[in-house]
Formats: structure tokens, sequence, C-alpha cells
């Protein structure tokens, strides 16, 4: 019996190491040890999912490529918008979903391209970079400077941009199956034309809420319906208080000590800035010989004119060359540059040579360069050299600062220790604002402090943080007033205004509504304005995506314009008012005049279904190869961004 369970244990192991042994064959040791080293998996494509095991083939979506691309979309809201979103309005816009779906789908194309073997050479990625303009300099050639400069201000390493247009140049070979030729008939793209086309025009009138002028004040029990039912529109904000330490490029300045030696260095190597060079107005004649060159060189002398004598030497009726004003570093550098600017005016007593051949020289105007004294630019230098040293020194600065921040764990006790100041604010509402709707947090990163104290608990200290522009602090949140719904004593004269402009508006409306009725009715616009005692007019042709809000029409009345029949009348609610629109014209496109315009619309119009289908046909992908999203790894993925 002792020895059948040895056995039987033998036989149990030596089945586990050989199923493990496949497992690697068959898997790969990188997928069998996973989490090893990687950052956690947040979505699957393709695929088996085996329980013990994970995911047996397929391809992985890793938390860090999905932070990855989160970053790249909050770095492109701050370059549109020239702020960088709240934590709060990137989760809110849902840029973190979009992110995850961006990963998602560049992996199923990944997956595809690799199940379909397409693949890209090397030579190709690189004719594909040099063929992009925006990395060809003047000449209109690669510039392998400008590639690296462009993608480092796009925070895009050189692999990943390479990646990318492999991917790119496989991607168009599988979508090369949807060519965007003809996928749009005729007939639709005709209706669609003539819809996007077709202008109209508007008369209108602008009827302020302010035209009522006799609002009453409501009665006590009026004030207090109003009250109970509006609360939330008169609700007093949350207030903080809090203290804070900045560290600024300005705050180490006055410690920058730069030398005169210094200053003068940096002037004489950037000498070419401060002043224009000379120029040359050159004239050559250019030989294969020195004796040719030395002919027409005595031709000249001789009474003969440089053109003449160039001719007469070299049979060639366009002999002279006429490089006009140049600048030395204009001339290919050598001893051409420096014979040409080592000459007097006049044809030069001797040829030059340069690998071209030999050359004849005339020196038609000398414009001497000038030169900008360094008592001029003295200062200027001074500050410079200062500011690029001012980095390094605050650097320095926030170094010691955190590091007795670190020992003391007080603000307070480390900005006495180094001699910083502390500023305070005593009552800031989340926008920065005093009771009065003040702005009152203004300056170097308002925004940043008045977030970092809304995110610290009452007397606590936020961690050390940066802003994007380079500065640094602490904030310490010293009080905190809750928000609170006001006593209607308190707020009174608030509800009252809201009470009379909410009364106001009724009774404006009401007016608008009797016009509309009395329009449809029949009566012309100027006669319906003078009635209003306001004015009507007449708005330029619009299309569908027009607007001409100078006369009243934006994009609301112009989508309530393109529904109405002809001289019908609608009104449209806008600032502070309405808007009256009545459909005076209708323009509709002449589609024989507008033959180039339509097959110009044409191929937009088969190029979007094109885009469609290839939308479509990922979609396909995606659905064939599966995508699995592990929502409890992705919410923890952003649970700090919460």
């Amino acid at each position: 019996m002792n020895k059948f369970t040895k056995f039987a244990r033998f036989v149990v192991l030596f089945l586990l190491s050989s199923m493990l042994i496949i497992a690697f064959a068959f898997w790969g040791i990188g997928d069998m040890i996973r989490s090893g080293g990687r950052s956690a998996e947040v979505a699957h494509v393709g695929g088996y999912h085996l329980p013990v095991y994970g995911w047996v083939g397929g391809a992985s979506v890793s938390g860090a490529e999905v932070r990855e691309q989160y970053n790249r979309q909050l770095e492109a809201f701050e370059r549109q918008y020239k702020r960088r979103p709240t934590t709060e309005e990137a989760m809110g816009m849902g840029l973190h979903v979009s992110a995850l779906e961006d990963v998602i789908q560049r992996t199923v194309l990944d997956y595809a391209i690799r199940e379909f073997g397409l693949t890209a050479s090397e030579a190709q990625v690189a004719a594909a970079i040099a063929r992009n303009p925006a990395f060809q300099g003047a000449g209109g050639s690669f510039d392998p400077l400008l590639y690296r400069n462009r993608l480092q201000q796009a925070r895009i390493s050189i692999p990943q941009f390479e990646n990318d247009m492999r991917r790119e140049i496989a991607a168009a070979q599988l979508f090369g199956i949807v060519q965007p030729k003809g996928l749009a008939p005729n007939t639709l793209r005709d209706d669609i034309f003539r819809l996007d086309s077709e202008k109209r025009v508007a008369e209108t009138i602008y009827v302020p809420d302010a035209i009522v002028v006799d609002v009453p004040k409501p009665t006590p029990e009026q004030l207090n319906t109003y009250f109970e039912a509006n609360k939330g529109k008169f609700q007093i904000p949350e207030f903080r208080a809090f203290s804070y330490v900045m560290l600024t490029v300005d705050d180490v300045q006055s410690q920058v000590a730069v030398t005169a030696d210094a200053v003068k260095q940096e002037y004489e190597a950037r000498a070419a800035e401060f002043g224009t060079p000379e120029k040359r107005d050159v004239d050559q004649a250019m030989t294969d010989s020195e004796d040719k060159a030395k002919a027409i060189i005595a031709a000249v002398k001789a009474g003969k004119s440089l053109e003449d004598a160039a001719k007469e030497v070299t049979g060639n009726a366009d002999g002279v060359i006429k490089l006009g004003p140049v600048t030395k570093k204009d001339l290919p550098p050598g001893a051409l540059a420096d014979g040409i600017f080592g000459l007097p005016d006049g044809i030069a007593a001797a040829p030059l040579q340069s690998p071209l051949g030999w050359h004849v020289i005339r020196i038609n105007k000398i414009e001497p360069g000038k030169s900008v004294p360094f008592e001029e630019v003295k200062d200027k230098l001074e500050k410079e050299l200062k500011a690029q040293q001012a980095p390094d020194l605050l650097i320095k600065l926030v170094t010691d600062f955190e590091r007795v921040l670190s020992k003391t764990q007080s603000m307070k006790a480390a900005a006495e220790d180094l001699g910083l100041k502390i500023r305070t604010y005593e009552s800031v509402s989340s926008s920065g604002q005093d009771a009065a709707g003040k702005q009152i947090v203004i300056g170097p990163a308002a925004a940043e402090l008045v977030q970092a104290a809304f995110a610290t608990r009452e007397s606590a200290e936020s961690e050390l943080l940066e802003t994007p522009r380079g500065e640094y602090f602490v904030v310490h949140t010293d009080r905190i007033t809750p928000a609170r719904t006001p006593t209607l004593n308190e707020v009174e004269a608030k509800v009252v205004d809201a009470w009379q402009a909410d009364e106001r508006r009724k009774l404006a409306d009401e007016k608008v509504k009797a016009a509309v009725e009395k329009a449809n009715a029949g009566t012309d616009f100027p006669t319906l304005a003078k009635e209003l005692g306001l004015e009507s007019r007449i708005a330029k042709p619009v299309t569908r995506f027009e607007n001409d809000t100078g006369n009243y029409l934006n994009q609301a009345a112009v989508q309530e314009l393109f529904k109405l029949a002809l001289d019908k009348t609608q009104s449209v609610r806008a600032a502070e008012g309405s808007v009256l629109v009545r459909l005076k014209q209708i323009d509709a496109p002449d589609l024989a005049k507008e033959k180039e315009a339509l097959e110009r619309y044409g191929k937009q119009l088969d190029t979007m279904i094109a885009n469609d289908l290839i939308l479509q046909l990922v979609t396909a992908l995606r659905a064939k190869y599966g995508v699995t999203v592990d929502q409890a790894t992705f919410a923890t993925l952003f649970q700090q961004q919460q």
C-alpha cells in the first residue's frame, strides 16, 4: 500500500510537470509570468481565459498604456484651451474611458495586422517619415534635426512614432479593400448637397425682456413661496481660509550672480545677433581654366565690360552670373567666400579658384556691417544669463525646502527656517472669489492653489506641488466654512431681484407670443417692430451651418429658420430676451451651375462613407476577436484620479 501511494504521487507530479512544460512551450514564458514586472492588465483582445492559468493567446492592454494615452489627452486639452483640466473635469468628460477605448482599438488593429501577416519594412517607414511635410526643411527635403525636435515637442519618442507609422502603413494595407471612389450614389449626393447648400434669408426682431418695465414687487407670500422653491439658486458656497508658500524663479533672481566677464563673453559669443553683417553686391564670370579667367580680367583692364569680356573668352552670351547682395555666410565656406570678402570695389585683380572652377569677381557695392555696442546690450545679456541660472537655484531652494519640510512636518516651520514668506487668504470659494463675488486669488498658480486648498482637509497641508509653469507650492487649509442655505432675510434683496426677473421674462414671453401670432396673421415685420418700439432687420443669407449674430440670427434661430415655411414666423429664446424669426426667402442651389462644387462634395461624401466602412470593419474585428475589460482593475487604475 505504501509503495502504491508513492507511485501514485510520482505519477501526479509527473503529469503536473508535463502540463507545466507544455504550457510554457505553448503559451511562452512571458504569458505564464504575465504579472511579474509588468503593468496591471486592464483589458484583453482575443484569446481564451482559463482558470488559474489566465489568458491563452490574444493581446494584452496594460494599465501603463492607458495611463499614457490619458496623459496625452490631458496635454492635448491643455494645448487647445491653454489650461490643464482638473481631475473632476477630465473624469467628467470621460477622458479615462476614451483613453481605454483608443488603446483597445489600437490593440485590435495590431492583432488583426499580425493575424493577416501584414508588415511594413524599415525602408517603407523611413520613406513615409521623409515624405511628411512636418519634417521637411526649407529646401523641401527631410531634416533629421527638425524630425527630432517636432517629436520632442509632442512628447513622443522616436521608437514610439516609428511604431505608430509601421502600424499606419500596415493598417493601410488592411483597409485598402475600401476604395473611397463612387461609394455615394449620385441621387444621395445631390439630395445632401441641396440640403447643405440651401440658403435662407430671415427677417428678425430682438425683443429684450427689459421691454417690460412695470414689474411689481412681490408680496411677502410670493417672496417666501419663490424662495422655498428656488433655495438652490441662493446657496452660500463653502469657503476656505488657507495659507501657502510659493516658490518661483522670482524668489531666487536676487541670488543669481553674473560676473562682468561672463556678460562680455556672452556678447562675443553672440556677436552676430547684435548687428548686421557686411553685404556685398557681387557678379561673377566662371571658366574651367585659370588662363581663360586671366584673359577675361585682361580684357576688362583693356576697357571692355565684364559681360563682353566673358562672352569673347567663353563664347557664352550669358557668361556673367549676378549673385546680388550676399553676406559671407550666404556663400560656400572656403577660399571663394574669404576671397570675395577680402576684395575692394571693382574687378578682382586675380581669379579665385573653388571646386566649381575659376571665378572672375566684380564687386559692385559694399555695405559695411554694423554692430550694437556692448554697453547697449549689457543689461539685456545680464538679465538673460540670470534667467538661465535661476531655475537651477530654484531647484536647490525647492530641494532644501522639501528636506526641511520632511523633517519638521510643518510648512510654517520650514518657511521660517529658510526665510520664506507665508501668504494667507481668509475666505475663498472654490472659484477663488470672496463672499461678494470678487476674484481675489490671482497671479501665479491661482487655479492650482485654490484646487489644492479645496482638496486638503482642515488643519492639514498638501504635498509639495508643481504647476506646469514650474512654480512650486505647499498649501495649509486653515479653516473650512461649510456651504449652507441662507435664511430669506440674509438674501432678501437677491430673491426680490430674481423673482422680478422671472416675472419680467414671463410678461415679455407673453408679448413675444402675441407678436408671433400677429406676424403669422399677416402683419409685416417693420410694422410689428414699430408697435413694439423696436427695430426689424434683414439677416444675410445663411446655410444650416452658418449664422449672423450681428442681426440676431444665432445657431438656435438658424435651426428654427430651416423648419419654417415661407413667410412664417417663430420665436427663439436668446440672452435676456427672444428673437422673432420670419422666413423671407429661400435660395436653392442650381446643381447645373454648381457642377465643380458638386463633384468636390461627392468626393468628400465618398471619403466619409469610406471612413464609416473602415470604422465598421474595426468594429467587426473587435467583435470577431472579443474584448474583455477588467472593470475592477480599470477602476483601481484611476482611483487616485477620482
